[in-house]
């Protein structure tokens, strides 16, 4: 039903900012910036950069990937990869572009190996086929002994440069999905599409992944800018019974890096943005398991044959892209916390844009993603494609992505969740998908709950207040209706009048807009419907102005 704002004339009485609930004492959603350190110790055939790690090698399957490095010149090739890419100028650097958090995606095989000619299980047909034989490949290159200097020097470097590593187990045994970032390329011969196939969804497998966990924690234990240790990446185990499986991995693994790191230390996890439902409120509760994060990714890109350019309206047709996965994005956040939910990959590729809206592209993906989570962290670092690349962007396109960063963290102090509820008539300022905002919802869940936003306006506090569903502003027209605006301007912006109730302890408000009118619910007849209108006065008893902050 439709609501609208009651414009009344209104200016004598004096809305005065006051405290209560606007000031609480649970601190702001603590935002994490930073980028990916890729193409290390996992290489992927599209990245080269610095060089092409994979000429002259010959690929075993449609794509080359880190499996197909085999013999005596592999450690050499890996080695000298790795010195290559490995550079303490790269933390300078990311420290002047703003970085905080650097995540480094790693193999299993960097921390663990099998003995013998033993190595990750393979089920069904391929079972005896070369499959088995070419994952033995990724544990032959070089011992995890042999590895430990160079994560000793991303470490060592990152900390005299004040950035924090997460350590990123973006391959497990077997490959969680086939992909080439798995250091494999599995792909199924049945059908045109290449589809890809993993076979981590086994026993032996996920007891050598949790093991890997664990080596990974006893190593970080001693690191004093660890952030955190992830788990997996970019799982493919889509069914009830995939879910299951991953369920038991995380809770394994979990446990098994608590043997080293304490519980402040966060656990990260992952998952999809279309399987976020599929979990409960507080998956993880940090009084059994610690502090336990998830990371999700999100990449869009035109349809076959579609172009997103600035001459084709190409910005809005890439945050028309992303809308559905932020709104997951948000609903997760709020069942598992703002603060323990991030986008550890995303990128500017997708859209064919000019600088100056490519970097409103990257603005918007960022404060989007902040308002949505704790943070986020681009892929990558380097790369020679520059939508890829946070080195190539700054230098080529001039985005800074450290006043980005700060400009998200923004000048003003973000609240918890509230809801508003009209007072006389006991129902919940919503808003609605269609854009427009309502007053008449009976009870309180996520659609009717708001992110206030407090700050000062020639020295006078001012609020405004964001749809944790949609992430849109409560906006008031000069005509007096109340609709939701996608950006924030003086006519998304409120003045406080706390009613002095004290039982209600300052949560009795009245809010008056930037026009001067005040938020405002009328009820003609009992059975009517809401509705506002700017034709009555303040003082009129069929009218509330009066909202109950819950």
């Amino acid at each position: 039903m439709a609501i609208a704002l009651l414009a009344l004339e209104a200016r004598s009485r004096e809305a005065e900012p006051q405290k209560h609930w606007l000031n609480s004492e649970k601190a702001p959603c603590r935002k994490w910036h930073g980028v990916n350190y890729g193409n290390r110790f996992i290489p992927e055939d599209w990245m080269r950069h610095p060089y092409n790690f994979f000429q002259p090698v010959r690929r075993s399957a449609r794509r080359a990937a880190l499996w197909d490095l085999k013999g005596p010149e592999a450690k050499q090739r890996m080695m000298s990869w790795l010195d290559a890419t490995i550079l303490e100028n790269h933390f300078a650097e990311m420290k002047t572009m703003g970085v905080e958090v650097l995540r480094v995606p790693c193999g299993y095989w960097n921390w663990v190996t099998y003995a013998h000619d033993d190595g990750p299980e393979v089920s069904g047909v391929y079972a005896t086929g070369p499959i088995r034989d070419r994952l033995k490949n990724l544990h032959r290159i070089a011992s995890p002994r042999e590895y430990r200097q160079y994560f000793d020097k991303i470490f060592d470097f990152a900390e005299r440069h004040g950035i924090q590593i997460l350590l990123d187990l973006h391959a497990v045994p077997g490959s969680q999905n086939g992909e080439i970032h798995s250091g494999v390329c599995i792909e199924s011969n049945e059908d045109e599409h290449h589809r890809h196939l993993g076979f981590f969804q086994c026993q032996a497998n996920l007891r050598m992944a949790v093991n890997a966990v664990r080596e990974m924690a006893r190593y970080g234990r001693s690191k004093r800018n660890l952030f955190g240790i992830q788990v997996i990446s970019e799982p493919h185990l889509h069914t009830d019974e995939g879910h299951a499986y991953l369920q038991s991995y995380y809770q394994q693994a979990i446990l098994a890096a608590r043997e080293f790191l304490d519980s402040s230390v966060p656990i990260v996890l992952f998952e999809w943005t279309y399987e976020m439902l599929k979990w409960d409120d507080d998956a993880f509760p940090e009084s059994t398991y610690g502090r336990v994060c998830w990371d999700t990714h999100l990449y869009h890109f035109p349809a076959p044959g579609e172009k997103w350019t600035s001459e084709n309206n190409g910005l809005e047709q890439a945050k028309q892209a992303y809308s559905w996965d932020l709104q997951q994005l948000r609903q997760f956040a709020r069942a598992q916390g703002r603060d323990r939910v991030f986008v550890g990959e995303f990128s500017l590729a997708g859209p064919s844009l000019k600088a100056s809206e490519t970097k409103d592209f990257a603005a918007w993906l960022v404060e989007q993603m902040d308002f949505a989570c704790g943070g986020s962290m681009l892929w990558s670092y380097d790369n020679r494609i520059t939508a890829w690349s946070l080195q190539r962007q700054w230098q080529e396109l001039g985005l800074n992505w450290r006043s980005l960063w700060a400009e998200s963290d923004g000048a003003f102090l973000e609240g918890p969740m509230v809801g508003f509820r009209a007072a006389a008539f006991g129902t919940w300022l919503r808003a609605t998908e269609k854009g427009a905002v309502e007053a008449d919802a009976p009870e309180h869940s996520w659609w009717e709950e708001w992110v206030p936003y407090t700050y000062r306006v020639q020295g006078r506090q001012k609020l405004a207040l964001r749809s944790a569903a949609f992430g849109t502003w409560l906006s008031v027209t000069r005509e007096g209706e109340v609709v939701q605006s996608n950006d924030r301007s003086a006519w998304e912006e409120f003045s406080v009048l706390s009613h002095s109730d004290h039982e209600s302890r300052g949560r009795r408000i009245s809010l008056q807009s930037f026009h001067g009118s005040w938020l405002a619910v009328r009820r003609f007849r009992p059975n009517d419907r809401l509705l506002l209108s700017a034709a009555y006065s303040i003082h009129d008893t069929e009218v509330t102005t009066t909202w109950l902050v819950t």
